[in-house]
């Protein structure tokens, strides 16, 4: 039977991290390992997370690597990932959980489709009061390139694949944002195989702190582009009305990340909406995101107070 190590990184949130680790140990496959990276640094987060984990620890339940400084999540499943012994590798976020089959059902998958070198899953999201969430994002989509740059959806957590084959293609890669979209082309422009199991076989929790921070708008724009970098290399595979969406969803996509921000920022925003509109493709409502950039903020936060009570 093939071992699987998941990673699980961590920073800031050892109060949850029981529940990811209780995931993992509930796991109908038995051969695990449960490597947890620790990504705080030497400060009190880390001596937190180190008592939380210590029961885990004494039962012998898991490995714990501590990174000296913060390195970021991307560095950290990384790090997990190269000290792993398993054939096959998944990932879990700190604060979400697998349900008990997940790892079962994708090695399965995979060991019934020969020719695959990683499977990919569907998930649950729900909110900090356990409201469940619908979204297209929860469907894992994408087992061709150009599959994955017009509509891919693969969240690190859904990820189950061979070790051999994350180490030849250097684990992810250090881009601000998006590393598990990035990684998505990356391994498909390497031509190998991901398989698509529909089933929904982990929960994402979403919390009040994942925000578009002002500080970040930068980093996102940033790995927008990285992104594109791939897109425009493979060009020639896409039809012109598919080239102008992807066109479209780059301007939409960097204009949605502003549009929020400081009053330059808005400006910035709805100079990337008037670049967008000759590529405009009717996907995504354009005079809705200009209505909400040319609104002040404080508004926007009266009206999402007003929607939450």
């Amino acid at each position: 039977m093939n071992l699987v190590s998941i990673i699980i990184p961590t920073y800031k949130r050892s109060n949850r991290l029981p529940i990811a680790i209780n995931s993992v140990l509930n796991q109908t496959y038995p051969n695990i390992e449960i490597i947890v990276v620790d990504d705080n640094g030497d400060n009190q987060y880390s001596a937190e997370t180190k008592k939380t984990l210590q029961p885990y620890l004494d039962n012998n339940q898991i490995i714990y690597i501590a990174h000296k400084t913060n390195q970021g999540g991307c560095e950290a499943r990384n790090t997990g990932a190269f000290a792993a012994k398993g054939n096959f590798i998944a990932f879990l976020d700190d604060d979400d959980f697998y349900e008990p089959t997940k790892i079962e059902e994708q090695v399965n998958f995979i060991n019934n489709h020969k020719d695959l070198d990683a499977c990919i899953c569907s998930m649950y999201r729900i909110d900090e009061n356990n409201e469940q969430i619908k979204s297209r994002e929860n469907i894992a989509r994408g087992v061709t390139l150009q599959e994955a740059i017009l509509d891919g959806n693969l969240f690190t957590s859904m990820l189950l694949i061979k070790k051999e084959v994350f180490i030849k293609l250097d684990g992810f890669s250090e881009i601000p944002r998006f590393q598990d979209k990035y990684f998505h082309y990356k391994f498909l422009e390497n031509n190998y195989k991901i398989g698509v199991l529909n089933k929904q076989l982990l929960t994402l929790v979403e919390h009040s702190d994942i925000r578009i921070s002002l500080a970040a708008h930068d980093k996102i724009i940033k790995a927008l582009d990285t992104l594109h970098k791939v897109e425009l290399q493979h060009k020639k595979r896409f039809s012109h009305k598919e080239w102008r969406f992807i066109m479209h969803r780059l301007f939409y996509n960097k204009a949605y990340t502003v549009s929020q921000g400081s009053f330059k920022n808005k400006m910035v925003g709805l100079g990337y909406i008037i670049k967008s509109l000759p590529y405009y493709t009717g996907n995504y409502n354009c005079f809705k995101l200009a209505l909400k950039t040319l609104t002040p903020n404080f508004i926007l936060k009266l009206n999402r107070k007003r929607n939450d009570t």
